[in-house]
């Protein structure tokens, strides 16, 4: 005879169906279970270490579906159509950060050397007052053990210090969290293709964190990146090469309008001046004048040249300190921004 779920007073009982010529009476039912028989109505059907099981089968493999609250086996698919009774876990969906629901603990970092996962054991708990000295002692020592195995090969040894020197730079840089986790995700990739044998940690790491910075649209120089990292812009831009050709990484131009604000404010040039100037660089880009060009240069020329047509004074070796390029430099882009101005009409300078 087929049977239906019935929920009554929070617990799952079985009822016959209504035949043609009434309704049955209410009766108890009970289901065998890895050899015994088990009532439905005093207690859910459990295995022998706990597990609730399907009371069709037997079976422990049960799931909850997410939208509708049933509980299924995924054995004989009996449904247990009573979402208020905690039959199973509810099946795991993906957050935005890219983490199941059920998972607790912390999120998940690229730039953790673990990604969060394991279980530390830290200074707080081994060092507890509340234990005796015998346990404490014991704490310490499962303490360096531990620390011991997580850094066990060369390569997650490796991996343990990059990650430390990542979050150093990016907290000397100021970067958002998104670049750190970009830069550590390149990083990560660089060491599993072998790329970061033979080379510098820091270099590497500061490699990877320029990577991220372009491919984010964060605008952080080369330049102000080797400083931070401690090493020579030619160095770093080696590096970069390196990883770009090793991961094979399509790096989009770079926008000079994102490093005018930057300048002037270095500068000391006003708002007018720089809006002018952002101006000057949003035709040079439609005319293409920017193609192969430094972007800091070219920030830089675009003040030079808006100071000159406004008539404000704004020094050019002040902006070409804060753009860190030559005055040089400057003058060469300044030629070539020229165009750009004479086609909004602006008055020429010398």
């Amino acid at each position: 005879m087929p049977y239906r779920l019935a929920e009554m007073a929070g617990t799952s009982t079985v009822t016959p169906e209504k035949d043609q010529i009434g309704s049955a009476q209410t009766t108890q039912q009970t289901y065998p279970v890895q050899g015994r028989m088990m009532s439905s109505r005093k207690t859910r059907p459990r295995d022998e270490v706990g597990h609730y099981v399907c009371p069709n089968c037997g079976s422990p493999s049960l799931v909850r579906d997410a939208e509708t609250g049933e509980v299924i086996c995924t054995n004989c698919g009996f449904v247990l159509s009573d979402p208020s009774e905690n039959y199973a876990a509810p099946v795991p969906r993906r957050t935005e950060e890219g983490l199941l629901e059920s998972q607790s603990g912390p999120p998940g970092r690229f730039s953790a050397f673990d990604k969060n996962l394991s279980t530390i054991i830290s200074r707080a708990q081994a060092s507890n007052r509340n234990l005796n000295a015998d346990e404490r002692l014991q704490l310490w020592r499962l303490r360096r053990t531990q620390l011991r195995a997580s850094a066990g090969s060369s390569m997650a040894r490796n991996l343990s210090r990059a990650m430390s020197q990542l979050r150093g730079l990016s907290g000397r840089l100021n970067l958002p969290e998104v670049v750190t986790e970009r830069a550590a995700l390149m990083y990560r990739r660089a060491l599993n293709k072998g790329l970061v044998r033979g080379r510098p940690i820091n270099g590497m790491v500061a490699a990877s964190t320029y990577a991220a910075c372009r491919l984010t649209d964060v605008p952080r120089s080369l330049s102000e990146i080797a400083k931070a990292s401690g090493m020579s812009r030619k160095l770093l831009a080696h590096y970069y090469r390196a990883l770009v050709r090793s991961l094979d990484v399509t790096m989009a131009i770079e926008d000079p309008l994102k490093r005018v604000s930057k300048i002037a404010s270095r500068a000391g040039a006003d708002s007018q001046t720089e809006m002018l100037a952002g101006k000057i660089l949003r035709e040079a880009i439609r005319l293409r004048v920017n193609v192969g060009k430094d972007p800091d240069g070219l920030a830089a020329a675009a003040l030079d040249l808006a100071a000159r047509i406004r008539g404000s004074m704004v020094m050019q070796r002040d902006l070409a300190k804060a753009a860190g390029v030559s005055e040089v430099t400057i003058r060469s882009r300044m030629r070539d921004l020229k165009t750009a101005s004479k086609s909004l009409g602006l008055p020429d300078v010398a």
